[in-house]
């Protein structure tokens, strides 16, 4: 009897080792209270999955207007204007986000790389899902980076592993990832 238990225990605690510790930055000198409107450009995709930038773009702005921590300028707006400087969102020099800030009216410009975006399978049918998000938050006036995080999500849910059933996609690993993001920002 003791014995279910002390499995159930040792398999959440190898589930959650899978959950690493992001790496974040936070500017000592940031004013996020002097942050009142942003923009959100297209993520950059450096992963086989061609749509999955796209999708967690969409995540991300919903999640960003969801905390109510800034204004946010409507994403047709921002793609239309990086479609027309014809920038690439991977390698902006500091005057391309200054010009940005300006022909948005925005104060920052959250910037974000999908890493990695796998929905795998571990061993047999047991799906082992992995992501990796980078996003930063820079200020347009100067091009400094005020915050920025990169984080990793991968593995099976105890459920998952336990009975070969169920799992969370890559897209609630995403999500779960901006949502804990945002509120660390927001603080």
């Amino acid at each position: 009897m003791r014995r279910l238990p002390i499995t159930l225990l040792v398999v959440a605690l190898a589930a959650s080792a899978c959950a690493r510790v992001p790496s974040r930055y936070v500017n000592k000198s940031a004013d996020l209270d002097a942050i009142a409107t942003v923009a959100v450009l297209p993520f950059e995709n450096v992963t086989n999955d061609k749509l999955c930038a796209e999708r967690v773009h969409k995540i991300f702005v919903t999640e960003l207007l969801s905390s109510g921590a800034f204004q946010v300028v409507e994403p047709g707006q921002v793609i239309r204007i990086v479609r027309r400087d014809q920038l690439d969102v991977g390698a902006l020099a500091p005057e391309d986000i200054k010009r940005l800030g300006e022909a948005l009216k925005v104060q920052a410009i959250f910037l974000g790389a999908i890493l990695e975006y796998d929905e795998g399978r571990g061993s047999g049918s047991v799906p082992s899902p992995r992501v990796k998000l980078q996003i930063r938050l820079v200020e347009t006036e100067t091009a400094t980076t005020l915050w920025s995080v990169t984080r990793t999500r991968a593995g099976a849910t105890v459920a998952a592993r336990l009975f070969g059933v169920g799992g969370v996609p890559a897209s609630s690993m995403a999500e779960e990832i901006i949502r804990d993001e945002l509120a660390q920002l927001a603080r």
